[in-house]
């Protein structure tokens, strides 16, 4: 099988596992996009370096590509790159997550089994998770200045302000997800249990 998604990581590796091929984000110069149908960058990637390669990047997702992106935007490194703002927040229910649009990659995805994390193991209730859990992992900034058409696809806080959006760009489509990774989320036994597998279905154009 060759692999058609490219996922670029901060570390030195080049891996190959049939269906995701991740390489360090420095080689990515060297690497034909065209061979790819969809990119996914992990939230530590070095966006500067990023932003030197961003004709091409643009070219790729313009002639049909599928982009996620994990993390906050420091740099533009797309044409369209929304930059971030920090969440000034005291409550739990400012962090609170909220359904805004629809979404392959977070259809049937209950937005409040996203919003806390606890180290106590097993299966807690709500109202259990409010008691022993914190809040904040999923996200605890939001985009601003998004391009024009952007969809929001989870708000946070009273504002529902963005933390998960999507944009066509050309033939193209770009997820931003200002927040750890999306793969971190998927936790059996949930409705979060497949987020890393729509990510993958999503790149691969299916």
């Amino acid at each position: 099988m060759t692999a058609r998604i490219l996922k670029l990581t901060q570390r030195p590796v080049d891996n190959n596992d049939g269906r995701v091929r991740t390489i360090d984000v420095y080689d990515l110069a060297a690497v034909e996009l065209a061979d790819y149908t969809g990119i996914l960058v992990e939230g530590g990637c070095d966006q500067r370096f990023l932003a030197t390669q961003q004709p091409q990047l643009d070219h790729w997702v313009e002639s049909g590509g599928r982009l996620v992106a994990n993390g906050h935007p420091i740099q533009r490194w797309l044409a369209k790159m929304p930059a971030h703002r920090a969440l000034d927040f005291h409550t739990p229910e400012e962090l609170w997550l909220y359904p805004v649009g629809e979404h392959p990659i977070w259809r049937g995805v209950e937005r409040t089994e996203l919003i806390f994390r606890t180290g106590v193991p097993g299966k807690h209730s709500l109202q259990e998770l409010k008691r022993i859990g914190v809040a904040g992992f999923y996200a605890h900034a939001y985009l601003v200045d998004l391009p024009q058409g952007a969809q929001t696809i989870t708000g946070i806080g009273p504002g529902q302000l963005p933390v998960d959006v999507s944009w066509t760009q050309g033939d193209g489509e770009v997820v931003v997800h200002i927040g750890n990774d999306l793969s971190s989320f998927a936790i059996p036994q949930t409705t979060t249990a497949e987020l890393a597998e729509r990510v993958l279905t999503y790149l691969e154009g299916r």
